[in-house]
């Protein structure tokens, strides 16, 4: 196998092994994120073959450590953590990867001398060629499986889907499909799946015509029309909100429709919205809210590559006669569960994708299952529902709202809504049916054990119209 090469500074040598390491010690030690490591140190993800050992290594970190502890005369001390990680590694680049062994072994060997710690060779040396030899410590994936998800979390999984648990546990240790959204205001969904043949891409036709799931993942800035906007990454998952959001909304009006994504960045259900809205010639004002300037910028510059206008919404302005005519997408940065929203209960329909756990992204995602507790999924429960009720009072009556989470946890999800319905009396739920996924009491999940979507969750909810309170006084 050929390993991937990538221009190092001037007088450098590029060890992967022990940039890999060096990411894990900051996620582990420091409960960094992927993101994080992306954002803050992206020498360390610079090539195919970082991004390979970075992942891999921690889809199974548990495991591999599992198997290394066996061989480690006594156990590394706190300060030698990114030691561990040089040699979890290596451990991994030597059972789950084609790599030379002797590339792997002398490379974290060759690292030791960088982390400072150059009386370690021996060590790493040693413990790496006796797991090279051990040829016996891998089970079934399903029980290797079972070990990379902390014992809570395997416990929690087992309890809420007991017939499902293994293959969920399983979908976490694979690789995510790579599904991407054509932007049907630049090129038809027809002229893009031409320009995928002619360019040799195989695909799957999704379950609406803007949606496609490449047979093998590549880089999104390959893709044919990327740069001008023709197409996104959008996991077929998150492509359902933008549907339940037309499904729900009365197209039938002149008037413009108020519409708001309530946590937008980095912008993927919003502009797919919009996308989706302008194909059908639905008159509408959008609007989006996140409470991260960072993540608002990142939101502008992904818009401006799909053509996508957005303008900086100042409520004590109201919308500009340009905003109007040009139909840009109003930002504002604030919190959703502000008590000042700059709106007037006047929002025809609001997208909540709430913050959450992340538990349906595992298998993207796979620092979420060493970083999350069971404790966060109580502390995300209560913003989730803080966020449903302030921005409830910025719907009309008739209005509809979809909540979404990328989680599989009832604790985000179901039980959210059940509390929110039970101190709200002008809410009820509404189960519209979809392809993928199973109904809960009062939304629908999707799993990763469809190969096709990531674990999300929606729940339609609609605020009662003023006939109905006539009806039921």
């Amino acid at each position: 196998m050929t390993e991937p090469t990538a221009k190092p500074a001037k007088g450098q040598k590029i060890n992967v092994r022990l940039d890999a390491a060096r990411a894990l010690t900051h996620i582990i030690g420091q409960h960094r994120t992927i993101e994080w490591v992306r954002a803050e140190r992206p020498q360390w993800l610079q090539s195919p073959l970082h991004t390979q050992l970075l992942y891999g290594t921690l889809r199974h970190y548990l495991s591999l450590g599992e198997a290394l502890h066996r061989h480690l005369k006594r156990p590394l001390k706190d300060k030698d953590l990114d030691l561990y990680h040089l040699m979890l590694v290596g451990t991994y680049q030597l059972k789950y990867t084609a790599i030379a062994e002797y590339a792997a072994i002398s490379e974290c060997v060759n690292g030791c001398k960088a982390l400072g710690k150059p009386w370690a060779r021996g060590l790493v040396n040693g413990v790496l060629r006796t797991m090279q030899r051990d040829n016996n410590w891998r089970p079934d994936l399903a029980a290797v499986a079972a070990l990379d998800h902390p014992p809570w979390l395997r416990s929690l999984i087992a309890k809420q889907y007991p017939a499902e648990a293994d293959d969920l546990m399983t979908a976490n240790n694979q690789r995510a499909p790579m599904t991407v959204r054509v932007n049907r205001s630049r090129i038809t969904p027809e002229d893009f799946r031409q320009k995928l043949d002619t360019a040799g891409i195989e695909y799957q036709q999704g379950p609406w015509p803007e949606a496609l799931t490449l047979d093998q993942p590549q880089l999104a800035s390959l893709l044919p029309g990327w740069d001008q906007g023709a197409c996104s990454v959008q996991d077929l998952s998150a492509q359902h909100a933008a549907h339940l959001m037309l499904s729900a909304l009365q197209t039938n009006t002149s008037a413009p429709l108020n519409i708001l994504d309530a946590c937008a960045a980095p912008g993927g259900k919003l502009f797919h919205l919009r996308e989706a809205l302008a194909d059908i010639g639905v008159a509408h004002r959008l609007f989006a809210l996140d409470d991260k300037e960072k993540r608002l910028q990142d939101l502008e510059t992904i818009g401006a590559r799909l053509g996508h206008a957005t303008y900086r919404y100042e409520p004590k302005h109201g919308l500009t006669e340009q905003a109007q005519a040009n139909g840009a997408i109003g930002l504002l940065c604030i919190d959703g569960c502000s008590p000042n929203l700059p709106f007037d209960p006047t929002l025809d329909a609001i997208l909540l994708d709430a913050p959450c756990s992340g538990s349906g992204t595992i298998r993207r995602n796979p620092d979420i299952r060493l970083l999350i507790t069971e404790a966060s999924l109580l502390e995300q429960q209560a913003l989730q529902l803080r966020l449903l009720q302030n921005l409830w009072q910025h719907l009309v009556a008739g209005g509809t709202l979809v909540y979404s989470t990328c989680s599989v946890f009832a604790e985000e999800n179901d039980q959210v809504i059940h509390s929110f319905l039970g101190a709200t009396s002008d809410a009820s739920a509404q189960t519209p049916a979809q392809g993928y996924g199973q109904m809960t009491k009062y939304g629908w999940q999707m799993l990763p054990t469809d190969p096709l979507t990531d674990g999300f969750y929606y729940c339609l909810l609609r605020k009662q119209a003023v006939q109905d309170e006539a009806a039921n006084p």
